[in-house]
């Protein structure tokens, strides 16, 4: 088995570690590394493919790391539906870029954003796109826990392998590892385009696009997407609306920018719009015009952060670019302190005042906005999900500021996305999403997610006795 001592770095640049790494070649060598765990008392952190937004692969103190990339397989076509689409069983430490180098003429329903997160990654994340859960799509899954059991897990099996099935989604590493998945895929024919629609740019005050977003929901309008968009402390927002389009031949839409082929130049911009976010909102306000409308790739849009993700590696080269991009100030690591609040819906205004309200106490921090955004998601099946549990679905919204590490700005922010959290969730009954970074003291973590420890730390505790599987992220809620 190979071991090698490699540095980890999370989405976003917050979080860093350096950690010994296991990497098994067959479920075999997995099986044994777990049993050798739990003789040593040894703890294992499940690191995946390296590309969570928060600690959740970042081993805490005197744990190793356990890579899953080796334990790779054939990806095999199952069957093929009326409607063109296609049911596979694949590899849990496959990408969706190799995926879709696989089946170019497919793609996932509601995967996350990045293409270089591997599918287990995406199902025991429980991650999302604007419309669903990735998890929807995934009808089962092979998965070997640490006590070295291995489990067929789907909707109607029977005793810990449907509960395995209902509670992986949402569960981080903590039970096992994902050995292969069967998940559904939809056609894409030549020349279908994703339509950006910006169906309204209005004031924030009023909450016109707020009410236009819940109605567009309703009546399953843009079903490829609907994002609204806060730009600023109570300045406008931005409704946005999605769906799949076959353009005629003289339909000249705009490509947007992030969406496009063009991963070099929107890591540039990101660079840049990090550096000095600032910059960024007057430009938004130029090009999103209510109105407008964009194309772009299904691949691109689907993916849309997949240059977000590449950004390191090319900004930390000794290219010309990147050197003289650095020296302007852009940190290669693009650091970002980002949350996620799951907010019950018939609360979403009373919330969102209450929010920018509390921004309204650190005015220092607009010049810091990188994105405020907010989604409507349908009813949550996933019991360890924070929207688990909110009748009738739920709003997420998402904060992203710019920081530099250690400096004051940085405090603040944390302070700020802390005192919202504590505030909405003793008011309102809104909860952290535990999918990104958290920043709020970890017993009010634990407290808000009190039921999800309580389920997951009772079926751990059935499959894995010596508490083997941690990570910085689990050990924080006491798992």
């Amino acid at each position: 088995m190979q071991t090698m001592t490699i540095d980890l770095r999370a989405m976003g640049g917050l979080y860093e570690a350096t950690a010994s790494v296991r990497e098994p070649a067959s479920p075999e060598e997995l099986s044994a590394l777990f049993q050798d765990a739990a003789a040593r008392r040894q703890r294992l952190t499940l690191i995946g493919a390296r590309r969570s937004f928060g600690e959740h692969f970042l081993p805490p103190e005197g744990a190793e790391g356990v890579s899953t990339a080796r334990l790779s397989g054939a990806t095999r076509l199952l069957s093929t539906e009326a409607d063109g689409s296609i049911w596979v069983r694949a590899p849990g430490s496959l990408t969706f870029e190799a995926l879709h180098r696989e089946y170019p003429h497919h793609l996932p329903y509601h995967p996350p954003t990045g293409d270089r997160i591997s599918l287990a990654g995406a199902l025991v994340a429980c991650a999302h796109n604007a419309v669903g859960f990735f998890a929807e799509e995934v009808r089962a899954f092979r998965m070997m826990t640490p006590d070295g059991a291995v489990h067929e897990c789907h909707a109607a099996a029977p005793g810990i392998a449907g509960e395995l099935f209902r509670q992986v989604p949402g569960s981080f590493g903590a039970l096992g590892v994902i050995l292969e998945l069967e998940l559904r895929l939809f056609r894409v024919r030549e020349r279908q385009r994703a339509e950006i629609t910006v169906l309204e740019h209005c004031p924030t005050r009023g909450f016109t696009a707020l009410e236009r977003l819940e109605a567009v929901y309703r009546a399953g309008e843009y079903p490829l997407g609907r994002g609204l968009f806060f730009l600023g402390r109570r300045g406008m927002s931005v409704l946005l609306g999605d769906r799949i389009v076959m353009p005629e031949p003289h339909d000249k839409a705009a490509p947007l920018p992030l969406t496009d082929d063009s991963t070099r130049r929107n890591i540039v911009a990101q660079g840049i719009a990090n550096r000095m976010p600032g910059l960024v909102r007057p430009f938004q306000g130029l090009v999103l015009k209510r109105g407008r409308r964009f194309h772009a790739g299904l691949y691109g849009f689907t993916f849309f952060q997949r240059s977000y993700d590449r950004a390191y590696d090319y900004l930390a080269s000794p290219a010309v670019l990147p050197r003289m991009l650095r020296a302007l100030g852009v940190d290669p690591r693009l650091t970002v302190c980002h949350q996620t609040f799951a907010v019950p819906v018939e609360r979403r205004r009373a919330f969102l005042d209450m929010y920018f309200d509390v921004f309204d106490a650190y005015p220092e921090l607009e010049a810091r906005l990188e994105q405020q955004d907010l989604i409507r998601l349908p009813e949550c099946a996933w019991p360890l999900h924070a929207a688990h549990g909110m009748p009738g679905g739920a709003y997420l919204l998402t904060v992203s500021m710019s920081v530099r590490r250690g400096q004051p700005h940085e405090a603040r922010v944390r302070a700020f996305l802390g005192e919202v959290s504590r505030r909405a969730f003793e008011a309102h009954g809104v909860k952290v999403l535990l999918l990104k970074q958290a920043h709020c003291e970890p017993a009010l973590l634990r407290r808000m997610h009190a039921p999800f420890i309580e389920a997951l730390g009772a079926l751990k505790q059935r499959v894995d006795p010596h508490r083997v599987l941690t990570s910085r992220m689990l050990d924080a809620l006491g798992l």
